[in-house]
C-alpha cells in the first residue's frame, strides 16, 4: 500500500513535467537556422547517436560551441524521459505484485481500488501525454551528442531510453495514431497479469454506471433534493453512497484506460456493459490538465482485431462480435450525450445553489451534510471540465453520425461555475463546525462500529489473525476513540492500507466476504478521518476550479460569453474567482518553472478580466447615458407638442416621429432600452461590490480601484468629448447641461457603489485644465504651442475668435461677430461664447485653475502681437524722434512719413481685445464666485487692501491662489503682464516713441473707415479697444506710477495736437483730409480720458482741445443718428 501511495504521487510528478516537457520541446539553443541541417541528421540517423559521425555536417562546429549551453537545457528534458522508464518498470512491478497478491476490489475496500486503478490509468495517461510530446528524438539525439562533446562519453542510461524509445514511442516519423497504437500495445504486454483483478471488478462498477448514467436518474432517486421531504434536510448524509458518486467519475476514467491496457476483460458482459456506458457519455478522455485524447480510433481498432483464448479448448474470444452493440452503439448517442451532459449540469446548479441557500440560512447543516457536499462539487467539477473538454472536440465519425457541434456550446457554463465557487468558499468559512462535528461522529458512532466488527471478527477468525495486523487495528481504533485535530493523518493512512491490504490479500487464508463488514468499517472511519485533517484540502480538490485556467481558449470565450449577455453579468466575478483558485493546484510543487509560467499567466488573465468587465460596464454607462439623452429630448418635445395642441393647424404640422413612445427612432423601446442598460449596469456593479478584492498568488486585485482608474480614463475622455464637437468647441452653457447629465448619470453608478463620483469629475477637470505647461503667472511664462491639453484648445478657440471679424460693443460688454450676408453654417459667433452668461459658464467649467490657465495662454499669444507693434516703432524711429511743436509743416511732414500705421494699429486692436477678454472673463469668475459664496470678492479684496496697507505681509503664491479664484486682481498676474511688455521692449527708446506712435495712427486707412456707433457706444472698425491697449501697455512698460502719467499725457497732448490739424484741414475742405470722420476721433479721447479717472483728469485734454469742441462733434452725431431715424 505504502508503495501505490508513492508512486501515485511520483506519477503525478511526471506528468506535470511532461506536460511542461511539451511546451519546451523546442529550446532556443536549437531555434539557430545554422543548425538546421545538422538537427534534421540526428532525427534521421535517431536512435543511432554519434558525435563523432556528424562532424562533417553543416554547423557542427557552432554546435560543438554551444555544446555546454545545450546539456544545461536539453537537461531536465532528456532526465524526464529516464525517470519515465525508471517509473515504468517500478510501477507495473508495483502493479503485478498487488494484482497476485490482492483477492478482491470491490466499495467495501473503495480507497484501495482508487489507488490502483489511479496508479494504472496514470501510467497509461503518462505514456500518451509523452507520446504527444514533439521533437524527441532529435532533443534526445541533440543532447546525448553534447554530452558526448562535453564529458567525453554517453549517458549511462542510455541503451534504456532508447529501448524504451523503441517499444513504447515508436519511429517518430510516424502518424500519430500509428505511434499511439504502439504505445498501447506496449502497455498491453506489460499489463498481462493485472487482467483478473480489472475483470474482477467489472460487476462491481457496473451496477453503478448504469445507475447513474443518465441525469434523470439523479432527479428519480432525488439523491440531492432537500425539498421533497423536509425531515431529511437535518439527516447526516449517508457516507458510503456519496463516497460513491464522488468517486463515480473517476472510476468511469480509469476503467477505461484499464480495459484498454487489459481488453481480455472484455470477455465478462458487465465489462463490456461499463464501457458501452463510458464511452457513450466520455467520447474524449483527458490525460492531464488541458491535454485530452480521443480514444474512438484505438478502440475501433482494438475491436477489430483483438482475440484471445484457445479455439482447441472452447474459450476463442473475438471482440469483433461485440463491436455494434458495444462501441457502435456509443459513439452514434454523441448528440444525445451532449444533451445529457446539458440537462445534468442544470440539475447540478439547481441544488447547488439550495445547497448555498441552505448553509447561509442555517450553518450548521454544514458540518451532517459535508459529504453531500463533497460529491456535489466533484460531479459539478467534473461536468464543468466535461464541457471544457470537449467544447471544441468531435466524435469518431462525426460525420457519419451527423453530430451537431453547436450542442457542446453552453454559454451558462458560468452559472455552474459560479455556484461551484459559492458553495465551496461558504463551506470553507463553516471548516470548524465540519471538523467538531466529525471528531464526535468519530468517537461516538465510528469507534463503537469499529469495536463491535472487530469482536465480531476476531471471535470468527480466532488464531488466523497476525499479532502485528492485531495490534494495528486495535491502534486504528485507538486513534478513533481519542481522535482530535492533532491526529497525524499520515499515520492514519498508513494504518488503514496496512489493515485494508491485509484484508483484501490472497494470503489471510480468510475469505474476502467474511472481510468486507470490517472493510467496510474502516473505510468509513477513514473517510471520517480525512474530513477532519484535509478538510479545506478536499472542498478545494473537489471544487477544482483552478484548474480551468489551463483551457486558455475556452476561458477567454467564456469571458466573451459572460459579458455578452445581460443575464450573465451577475456572475462576472466568477471569472475571478477562477483564477483566486489557481494558486490551490497542489501539482504546481512538481514543476517549480511551470509554476513561474503559470502565476505570470493567471496574472495576465487577471488583468484581462478586470479590463474586460470595466469596458462592459463602461458599456452599459455610456448606452444609458445615450438613452437618457434621448428621452430628455423627447420629453422637451412632448411639452412643445402640449404648447401647440390648442391649435390643430400647427398641432398637424408637427411630426409623428418624433413622439416619444411607438414611433421613436428606436423603435419605440428607447424607455425600456434605459431600463435594460440600467438593470444590465447594476447587475454589474453590484457583482462588484460583492467581491471588492480578489487575491491571484500574490497579487490582490481591487475590483474598487480598476473601477476607478476605468471610470477615470473614460470621464477624462468623456470631458473632452463633451467639449469639442466636429472640431470646434461647443458653447460653455451647452458644455455645462453635458456635464450635469454626466454627473446624473455618475449618480447612479454610485448608488451601487461608494465611488465618489463628484471627485472623479472634479479631478479630471484639474487634469484638463492645469496641464498646461505655462508655468505660474508672473513667472518664467513659457507655453508649449504643440500642447494638445483641452484647456489650449479652448485657448485657442477664443484666440481665433478674438483674431475672426469681431467687433466688441462695450455698452453689452460682449464681442459680435460681423455677419456679411446669409451666415454660413459651420460660422461661429463670437456673441454666442463672450457673452457674460456664456463666459460664466466658462468659468463654472473650467474652474478656476482653468480660468488662470487661459490667462497664461493669451498672454503668451499675445507677445508675438506685442513683438509686432515693436517692430513697427523700431522701423519709424527716426520720424517718431523728430516729432515736435516747433515747427508745424515740419510735425506733420514727420507724422505723415510714419509707414505701416495700419498693421500696427490692427495689431493693437487685436492686444486690446484679448485684454479686454481676460478682464470679462476675471468679471465672470467673480460673478460666479459671488455666486456661489455671496460677496467673497469684496471681502478677499478687502483682506487684500489691509495686507497691502499693512506691509509686514507678502503676496505669495497661496494668497494670489485666493485672489485669482475669488475673481480679484492678482498681483501675480498683473506682474506677469509687465513681463511681457518688458521683455519684449527693453529698449528705453523705443518706450518713448509709443505715445507718438499711438498718436500718429488718426492717418491711417482704418481711421478713415471709422465712425462712431451710438447703439452701441463702439466704433465700426473696433478701435474702441486701442483704449485699452494704450491702457495696458504704457502703464506696464514704464517703471514709476509718475513716468506712466508723463506718457500718458504725452499721447493725450500729441493727439490733441493731430485732430486739432485735422479738423482744421477738414472744415478748410482738404483732399487730404476727405472721409475722415473727425466727430468719432473727438468721441475716441473722450471716452479715452473717461477711462484714465485716476491716472489724468479731464482738464489735460481740454487744455490742447477744447471741450466746446468735443461736444460739439459729439452732439453732430447723435442728430445725424435721430435724423436717420
Amino acid at each position: 500500500a505504502e508503495h501505490l501511495i508513492i508512486l501515485n504521487d511520483a506519477c503525478k510528478g511526471l506528468l506535470c513535467r511532461v506536460h511542461w516537457m511539451a511546451k519546451a520541446a523546442t529550446p532556443a539553443c536549437l531555434e539557430s537556422k545554422e543548425l538546421g541541417q545538422l538537427l534534421k541528421t540526428f532525427k534521421k540517423s535517431f536512435p543511432k547517436i554519434s558525435a563523432k559521425e556528424s562532424e562533417q555536417v553543416k554547423g557542427f562546429e557552432i554546435f560543438r560551441a554551444k555544446a555546454e549551453v545545450i546539456c544545461q537545457e536539453l537537461e531536465d528534458w532528456y532526465k524526464t524521459i529516464r525517470d519515465v522508464v525508471a517509473f515504468n518498470d517500478k510501477a507495473f512491478k508495483c502493479l503485478n505484485a498487488f494484482a497476485a497478491d490482492v483477492s478482491a476490489l470491490d466499495w467495501s475496500n473503495l480507497h484501495l481500488m482508487a489507488l490502483f486503478f489511479e496508479l494504472l490509468s496514470g501510467i497509461v495517461k503518462l505514456q500518451i501525454a509523452l507520446q504527444k510530446v514533439p521533437n524527441k528524438a532529435r532533443n534526445i539525439s541533440s543532447y546525448i551528442a553534447a554530452l558526448e562533446l562535453v564529458q567525453g562519453k554517453k549517458d549511462d542510461h542510455l541503451s534504456f531510453v532508447l529501448e524504451y524509445m523503441k517499444a513504447a514511442m515508436a519511429n517518430q516519423e510516424w502518424k500519430y495514431e500509428d505511434r499511439i497504437w504502439v504505445t498501447v500495445g506496449y502497455l498491453r504486454d506489460r499489463s498481462v497479469h493485472l487482467l483478473t483483478l480489472v475483470r474482477g471488478v467489472a460487476k462491481t462498477l457496473w451496477r453503478c454506471i448504469q445507475k447513474w448514467s443518465i441525469a434523470s436518474s439523479f432527479e428519480k432517486h432525488r439523491l440531492f433534493s432537500i425539498l421533497y421531504d423536509a425531515s431529511r434536510i437535518v439527516q447526516p448524509a449517508q457516507t458510503g453512497k456519496y463516497l460513491e458518486l464522488e468517486y463515480l467519475n473517476r472510476f468511469r476514467e480509469w476503467y477505461q484506460f484499464a480495459l484498454l491496457v487489459c481488453p481480455a476483460a472484455l470477455q465478462e458482459a458487465e465489462a463490456r456493459f461499463c464501457l458501452n456506458k463510458i464511452l457513450a457519455l466520455h467520447f474524449n478522455v483527458p490525460v492531464f490538465r488541458d491535454v485530452s485524447f480521443d480514444l474512438g480510433k484505438v478502440w475501433d481498432k482494438t475491436f477489430w482485431e483483438f482475440k484471445c483464448g484457445h479455439k482447441t479448448q472452447g474459450t476463442k474470444f473475438y471482440l469483433k462480435t461485440h463491436r455494434d452493440l458495444v462501441f457502435k452503439e456509443a459513439y452514434v448517442k454523441a448528440n444525445d450525450t451532449a444533451l445529457e451532459h446539458r440537462a445534468l449540469r442544470r440539475y447540478l446548479h439547481k441544488n447547488l445553489r439550495q445547497y448555498v441557500c441552505l448553509f447561509t440560512e442555517i450553518p450548521g447543516l454544514a458540518a451532517p451534510k459535508f459529504q453531500l457536499v463533497l460529491a456535489l462539487m466533484k460531479l459539478a467539477s467534473e461536468e464543468i471540465h466535461w464541457y471544457f473538454q470537449h467544447r471544441h472536440s468531435t466524435p469518431f465519425k462525426h460525420r457519419k453520425i451527423n453530430w451537431i457541434s453547436n450542442l457542446s456550446s453552453d454559454k451558462t457554463i458560468v452559472k455552474l461555475i459560479e455556484a461551484l465557487v459559492d458553495i465551496c468558499s461558504l463551506t470553507l468559512k463553516f471548516t470548524p463546525l465540519v471538523k467538531e462535528y466529525f471528531i464526535e461522529y468519530i468517537k461516538e458512532v465510528d469507534a463503537p462500529k469499529v469495536e463491535t466488527e472487530l469482536k465480531k471478527f476476531f471471535q470468527y477468525c480466532a488464531g488466523k489473525i497476525p499479532q502485528d495486523v492485531q495490534t494495528t487495528m486495535m491502534g486504528l481504533l485507538k486513534q478513533a476513540r481519542n481522535a482530535t485535530l492533532k491526529t497525524s493523518f499520515t499515520k492514519v493512512q498508513l494504518d488503514f492500507f496496512r489493515v485494508t491490504c491485509w484484508l483484501s490479500s490472497r494470503k489471510t487464508g480468510i475469505a474476502f466476504q467474511t472481510c468486507a463488514p470490517v472493510l467496510a468499517v474502516f473505510n468509513e472511519l477513514y473517510t471520517h478521518f480525512g474530513n477532519v485533517l484535509h478538510t479545506e484540502q478536499q472542498l478545494v480538490e473537489n471544487a477544482n476550479i483552478g484548474s480551468i485556467i489551463w483551457y486558455a481558449e475556452e476561458f477567454k470565450e467564456m469571458v466573451v460569453n459572460t459579458l455578452g449577455s445581460r443575464s450573465l453579468y451577475s456572475s462576472c466575478m466568477t471569472l475571478m474567482h477562477i483564477l483566486g483558485y489557481v494558486k490551490y493546484d497542489l501539482n504546481l510543487k512538481y514543476c517549480p518553472d511551470e509554476q513561474q509560467g503559470l502565476i505570470k499567466m493567471t496574472i495576465r488573465y487577471g488583468e484581462m478580466v478586470m479590463d474586460e468587465i470595466c469596458k462592459t460596464i463602461l458599456k452599459n454607462y455610456i448606452s444609458m447615458g445615450n438613452f437618457q439623452a434621448y428621452l430628455d429630448k423627447t420629453i422637451d418635445i412632448n411639452i412643445q407638442i402640449q404648447n401647440l395642441s390648442h391649435d390643430k393647424k400647427k398641432h398637424a404640422m408637427v411630426s409623428q416621429n418624433i413622439i416619444p413612445g411607438s414611433e421613436s427612432i428606436y423603435g419605440g423601446d428607447a424607455y425600456y432600452n434605459f431600463q435594460a442598460q440600467a438593470q444590465g449596469l447594476g447587475l454589474l456593479l453590484d457583482a462588484v461590490r460583492q467581491v471588492k478584492q480578489c487575491q491571484v498568488f500574490t497579487v490582490v486585485f481591487n475590483t474598487y480601484d480598476w473601477l476607478y482608474e476605468a471610470m477615470d480614463k473614460y470621464i477624462f475622455q468623456k470631458i473632452q468629448a463633451i467639449t469639442i464637437d466636429n472640431g470646434s468647441i461647443r458653447r460653455p452653457s451647452q458644455i455645462l447641461r453635458l456635464v450635469e447629465r454626466e454627473k446624473r448619470a455618475m449618480s447612479y453608478v454610485e448608488q451601487h457603489i461608494p465611488l465618489n463620483t463628484s471627485d472623479l469629475i472634479r479631478g479630471n477637470m484639474l487634469k484638463h485644465f492645469t496641464k498646461t505647461s505655462a508655468g505660474l503667472i508672473g513667472d518664467n511664462l513659457v507655453i508649449d504651442s504643440k500642447s494638445s491639453a483641452l484647456i489650449h484648445k479652448i485657448g485657442k478657440f477664443y484666440w481665433d475668435i478674438l483674431k475672426s471679424n469681431v467687433d466688441f460693443s462695450p455698452l453689452n460688454l460682449v464681442f459680435k461677430t460681423k455677419v456679411h450676408g446669409k451666415r454660413a453654417k459651420d460660422e461661429v459667433l463670437a456673441e454666442e461664447y463672450t457673452s457674460h452668461p456664456e463666459l460664466c459658464a466658462l468659468c463654472r467649467f473650467v474652474g478656476p485653475y482653468g480660468v488662470k490657465a487661459l490667462q497664461s495662454i493669451f498672454l503668451s499669444n499675445l507677445a508675438n502681437g506685442i513683438v509686432q507693434l515693436k517692430s513697427v516703432v523700431a522701423k519709424n524711429g527716426v520720424y517718431l524722434g523728430q516729432l515736435d511743436f516747433v515747427d508745424m509743416a515740419s510735425w506733420w511732414g514727420n507724422v505723415v512719413k510714419v509707414t505701416e500705421k495700419d498693421e500696427f494699429l490692427r495689431s493693437a486692436i487685436h492686444v486690446g481685445r484679448c485684454l479686454q477678454f481676460l478682464s470679462l472673463l476675471k468679471t465672470s469668475q467673480r460673478a460666479v464666485q459671488d455666486d456661489s459664496i455671496p460677496f467673497v470678492s469684496k471681502v478677499v479684496h478687502l483682506v487684500t487692501k489691509r495686507i497691502e496697507s499693512d506691509g509686514k505681509i507678502k503676496a505669495g503664491a497661496q494668497l494670489c491662489n485666493v485672489l485669482i479664484d475669488s475673481g480679484v486682481e492678482d498681483p501675480k498676474y498683473n506682474l506677469g503682464v509687465r513681463n511681457v511688455f518688458k521683455k519684449v521692449f527693453d529698449n528705453k527708446a523705443v518706450l518713448s516713441h509709443f505715445p507718438k506712435m499711438f498718436a500718429c495712427l488718426f492717418i491711417s486707412e482704418i481711421w478713415k473707415d471709422t465712425k462712431y456707433t451710438p447703439d452701441s457706444e463702439g466704433f465700426s472698425t473696433g478701435v474702441e479697444s486701442l483704449i485699452t491697449t494704450i491702457q495696458t501697455v504704457i502703464p506696464a512698460l514704464c517703471e514709476t506710477e509718475k513716468k506712466t502719467k508723463e506718457h500718458l499725457k504725452d499721447f493725450v497732448v500729441l493727439s490733441a495736437y493731430a485732430l486739432l490739424h485735422m479738423n482744421s484741414k477738414v472744415e478748410s475742405q482738404d483732399r487730404e483730409m476727405r472721409g475722415y470722420h473727425i466727430p468719432s476721433m473727438m468721441t475716441f479721447m473722450s471716452k479715452f480720458m473717461e477711462s484714465c479717472k485716476g491716472i489724468m483728469s479731464m482738464h489735460v485734454l481740454e487744455e490742447c482741445l477744447p471741450f466746446t469742441l468735443i461736444r460739439t462733434k459729439i452732439i453732430e452725431i447723435y442728430e445725424k443718428m435721430e435724423t436717420a431715424k
